[in-house]
């Protein structure tokens, strides 16, 4: 039984919603080990940025909080419980109003830990990875696909907007993105296999610098929340598979904090935009 409690930690409300997701592997010796706790120490190790063996003692050993990310990762188990998160926020937040729309972008990262799939971003002076996300008009996730760092935004677009493709996100009629976007390929693959609009969102002619254009600052707000995780900071992952899962679980865990507030945590709402 652990007595240390960290502001990581999952409530017992939160620990409700997602229990009943958490698969119970048949065969073998009755398990010994309490899924919350490993949960917990996952999420200790997403919202701190710690290494895998530097888990305090009182976590599950790391070999075996591992070892359950890692069978999550594949199995499907993280993404049942992102979109079932997902989709209850959205029904409490938007009643009855299906998604038309959503943003697609991308955010460079640099690498900590080697692995696949590396590259330099020239543009933003990255050497590491890319985060390529699909978010809705709340900024909930609805794809994500990483890649190295100098995989061009309009040649990844296909592969995430291929997870939009038979999910129940609503009628999904246009797709806004940036003019790293306008290119002649992607165009041609969304008219032979989509069933919506790419919109460009071009910026007003004469700006410099950071511009907040319309609609399309849904997919940065996303990515500010993200990293708030330390360790999204910079991609700290070995594997693409595991960059993606790490994005995941702190949506999962924004979810459940914006489902169930914490006693010590305001309510969450969204700031104007001006």
């Amino acid at each position: 039984m652990r007595t240390q409690q960290y502001p990581s930690d999952l409530t017992d409300e939160q620990w409700a919603l997602v229990k009943p997701f958490i698969p119970i592997y048949p065969g073998g010796r009755p398990r010994t080990t309490l899924m919350r706790d490993v949960l917990d120490a996952v999420l200790y190790v997403l919202r701190t940025g710690c290494q895998w063996r530097y888990l305090p003692k009182d976590f599950p050993p790391k070999s075996t909080v591992w070892g359950y990310f890692d069978a999550w990762r594949h199995d499907g188990t993280l993404e049942t419980i992102h979109d079932t998160l997902r989709d209850r926020v959205r029904k409490e937040e938007k009643p009855g109003q299906p998604r038309h729309t959503v943003s697609i972008d991308s955010q460079s990262v640099d690498t900590s830990s080697g692995g696949e799939a590396r590259g330099r971003d020239n543009a933003k002076n990255v050497n590491g990875r890319k985060r390529h996300i699909i978010v809705d008009s709340l900024g909930l996730l609805l794809a994500v696909v990483v890649t190295a760092a100098d995989v061009d935004d309009a040649a990844a677009a296909p592969e995430a907007l291929k997870q939009l493709a038979g999910r129940p996100f609503g009628k999904v009629r246009k797709v806004y993105a940036d003019t790293k976007y306008h290119n002649h390929a992607l165009y041609g693959w969304v008219a032979e296999n989509g069933s919506f609009e790419l919109d460009i969102v071009r910026r007003p002619k004469g700006t410099e610098g950071w511009v907040k254009l319309p609609i399309r600052w849904t997919v940065e707000r996303t990515f500010a929340w993200l990293l708030k995780r330390r360790r999204l900071s910079v991609d700290r992952e070995k594997s693409t598979r595991s960059a993606e899962a790490m994005i995941r679980l702190a949506m999962i865990h924004l979810m459940l904090n914006r489902l169930c507030p914490k006693d010590d945590q305001a309510e969450f709402h969204y700031r104007e935009t001006g």
